[in-house]
């Protein structure tokens, strides 16, 4: 029996839609809940589950919802601006494969096409509960490497201590968006993302991913606050996390956050004679700094090119950083990574990544989703700001993954919008 050919594109298009799904789920998988312990391992599997997802770029609409769009307008010119610089700056034909740094930022569009088709409560809820669960999935392997492989630092099975944190954090506190969203008693569960992205940080010994903790905390507890449904959860998700400190440090002992406080004798030895004492970690950074410093000086306005980064640590320091020559140095901070390879131009595009999140919100609909966007926003936006001053955030595989994926589907999918056909 031959089928007619409307029955054909119909089964065509079913077949392509449940296609997307399932390779849309394996990315959220990868990202929202593997991401804290696999690392950049997650970042490379999702990126190469999201490629044949750029097809929906070409379905009918996808076009005007990203015209409409505004995080998705800042990610695609930025990525358009980066590309320009990189072939201007490159040394090599390769550099300008560079740009796939930011390859996320594309990958995200498709992302965005899909949870705009398929917004509302029942993607929100899944978001929100697979960020929760990601952020436990943290904590697990953070005490796996704790007590069970005696690691000093938590890192996952394939990441590093200052990783992990920056994983964890943002999917636990935008996790704590199902308070807003879910009904009844299990509200209460989405307060565990928060807490244990807190714990896996703590175990982490990441003391800059740390400095993230203080500010995601008050967004959520003033967003908590701000709605009288939900001040309890404020009150009460201050008083445990001030228990479970108290706890934490009867159980582990006060050497247990000698890594933490040391941070203050470092910071006043740095102004004392600009130096990090015996803080070797510290030192390091404070040299890339200067040499990142230095290095933008001499070339400010386009930079040298993210290939070249380490050419340009070698030539500013070479006692520091002749062996970085050539290689994929990153300077441990966002600032210095973009001011280097791209200049003031490296610096903008870096702001508006920054703040692409919040303005995405900010501009949205006003409808009952968008004080969630903003929180959200507000989380993202704040958070790798924090991030971004003490280590290679956005540039760096994984990170750049999350903040673009997560940017994606909460102004995507958190919307009560009519959904785009």
């Amino acid at each position: 029996m031959t089928s007619s050919p409307q029955t054909t594109t119909a089964g065509g298009r079913t077949w392509a839609n449940r296609a997307s799904h399932g390779l849309v789920l394996a990315a959220l998988g990868l990202m929202l809940v593997a991401s804290p312990t696999l690392g950049s391992a997650s970042s490379v599997l999702a990126l190469l589950v999201s490629l044949p997802l750029l097809a929906l770029l070409w379905s009918p609409g996808a076009l005007a919802l990203l015209g409409r769009a505004p995080a998705q307008l800042v990610f695609a010119g930025v990525l358009g601006v980066l590309t320009v610089i990189y072939v201007i700056t490159a040394r090599k034909a390769e550099d300008v494969l560079f740009f796939a740094n930011f390859l996320a930022m594309l990958l995200s569009a498709p992302i965005y096409v899909w949870a705009r088709r398929q917004a509302g409560e029942r993607l929100a809820l899944l978001v929100v509960r697979l960020c929760t669960a990601g952020a436990l999935v943290a904590l697990g392997f953070a005490l796996y490497d704790i007590f069970g492989r005696n690691l000093d630092r938590a890192m996952g099975l394939i990441g590093n201590p200052n990783l992990l944190p920056r994983m964890a954090l943002p999917l636990g506190f935008i996790g704590l968006a199902g308070i807003w969203l879910d009904r009844g008693p299990r509200r209460w569960l989405y307060l565990a993302g928060p807490l244990a992205a807190l714990l896996a940080t703590y175990f982490s010994g990441s003391r800059g991913a740390s400095l993230a903790v203080p500010v995601m905390g008050l967004v959520a507890l003033a967003f908590l606050w701000l709605e009288a449904t939900t001040r309890r959860f404020a009150l009460v998700t201050t008083g445990v996390t001030l228990l479970g400190g108290i706890v934490l440090l009867a159980l582990l002992g006060d050497g247990a956050i000698a890594r933490f406080t040391s941070t203050f004798d470092t910071v006043a030895s740095i102004f004392a004679n600009g130096t990090a004492g015996g803080d070797g970690a510290t030192q390091d950074r404070l040299n890339m700094y200067a040499a990142g410093w230095e290095a933008f000086g001499q070339r400010p306005w386009i930079g040298w090119g993210w290939a070249n980064l380490g050419h340009a640590a070698a030539e500013i320091d070479p006692l520091h950083f002749a062996p970085a020559a050539g290689t994929a140095f990153l300077f441990h901070s966002d600032w210095f990574n973009f001011g280097v390879a791209a200049g003031v131009v490296g610096l903008a595009c870096l702001v508006a990544l920054y703040a692409a999140p919040t303005l995405g919100a900010l501009l949205s609909p006003r409808d009952r989703w968008r004080d969630i966007r903003l929180y959200g926003g507000l989380v993202l936006s704040l958070g790798f700001v924090v991030f971004g001053l003490t280590d290679s955030t956005l540039g760096y595989d994984a990170p750049t993954t999350l903040f673009a994926y997560l940017t994606a589907l909460l102004l995507g999918g958190f919307v009560d919008e009519p959904r785009a056909q």
